[in-house]
């Protein structure tokens, strides 16, 4: 009998438990402010547009779920779930999120990754016969494709927000909360310590006075703990030093060619979209 009773208040328990669960995630996602949500997004993205002269018409849309995400499509949308939103401490961190995925709209890349996806699958399929032989080399080149994307949409997204008036290292506090550090090879975005690297490097080389003032997020000084060693061996290095400068000297050129694709209507791959709905249909 006591086991009876046992259970039965156990399930009870159990059920009361979960009917509390259910009714705070219902009033999370009944609470959430959409309008203010997309208020935001579309105050500080319209503001790196403007600041860069950026001409493409991009739209901003904002989706309730607790995902920690954002992208870029190539109907030129930038698409912020709430919980990235309510991850993001500052607005620059959050203008390093839009920067980020506006610069893989300026740069071409949604349309690109399209293009290129179909034919790699297509060539790969003309080489290999075993399906799966197909589909992992396909892949590992997509991957890679797609790593060189993140970097350079992290340091367009660098140049979009500083330009704008927000503080670039919070592209670096914002890496350094939501990248993960893995192999890389077998994924589409690179590891979280080379791309915040990247992202600092970039920084430091084009925007010294921003990194003298430092920022103070806990996810930045997490990120001082990989980046200040490198920068040690940097220094202490004139071959080390001497290869940092030719490398951010070439990303200058490539920069210029970028702000020259930022202030025309349409990117060099924005001719395919065209293509990319048909082959959709």
């Amino acid at each position: 009998m006591k086991k009876i009773i046992f259970k039965m208040i156990l399930i009870f328990a159990l059920f009361a438990l979960n009917s509390y669960y259910l009714s705070v995630n219902a009033a999370q996602t009944t609470n959430w402010d959409s309008t203010a949500a997309l208020n935001r997004v579309n105050t500080i993205g319209q503001k790196l547009l403007s600041a860069n002269n950026i001409s493409q018409k991009i739209e901003f849309k904002v989706s309730n779920e607790d995902t920690v995400n954002a992208y870029a499509d190539i109907n030129k949308e930038i698409h912020v779930y709430r919980g990235l939103l309510e991850y993001v401490e500052t607005d620059d961190e959050l203008a390093g999120v839009i920067g980020h995925e506006m610069g893989h709209i300026v740069n071409g890349h949604c349309a690109k990754q399209g293009i290129l996806g179909a034919g790699i699958s297509a060539i790969f399929s003309g080489i290999f016969k075993n399906q799966t032989a197909q589909a992992v080399s396909s892949q590992l080149a997509q991957n890679k494709i797609s790593r060189n994307d993140e970097f350079e949409a992290d340091i367009t997204g660098v140049d979009i927000m500083t330009k704008a008036g927000y503080n670039p290292l919070g592209m670096v506090s914002l890496l350094s909360k939501i990248s993960s550090n893995y192999v890389d090879f077998f994924q589409t975005h690179p590891s979280g310590d080379k791309r915040i690297l990247n992202a600092y490097n970039y920084i430091e080389y084009n925007y010294p006075s921003k990194i003298a003032l430092g920022y103070n997020t806990a996810s930045y000084k997490n990120a001082l703990s990989i980046i200040e060693p490198e920068v040690q061996k940097r220094q202490n290095s004139a071959k080390a030093m001497e290869q940092f400068k030719n490398e951010q000297e070439k990303l200058l050129v490539k920069k210029q060619k970028r702000i020259q694709k930022m202030q025309k209507t349409n990117t060099v791959w924005d001719g395919y979209l065209m293509t990319l709905q048909y082959l959709g249909n």
